[in-house]
């Protein structure tokens, strides 16, 4: 499977936080894990909502830290859901 086919299907699940949450489906963009480098990486990514992902309460919009520190759930724990 081609990275782009994974990234389409990867979608289809909608954001893990909001469903965690217990908020429902949403549309998701797609977050790559940082913390992993290597040629596998396309497929380290976890679908996550605008708000989830680079908005004020997203990975990028608190950073990694802050987001950690809110949610009490890392990256990795995304990748998992």
């Amino acid at each position: 499977m081609s990275a782009k086919s994974y990234e389409y299907r990867v979608r289809e699940i909608g954001c893990v936080l909001c469903r965690h949450l217990g908020l429902g489906w949403k549309y998701p963009s797609i977050h790559h894990i940082e913390s992993i480098r290597d040629e596998l990486s396309a497929f380290a990514i976890v679908p996550l909502c605008y708000d989830h992902h680079q908005g004020p309460n997203g990975v990028h919009g608190l950073s990694r830290r802050g987001f950690e520190a809110r949610y009490k759930l890392t990256e990795i724990d995304l990748l998992a859901m």
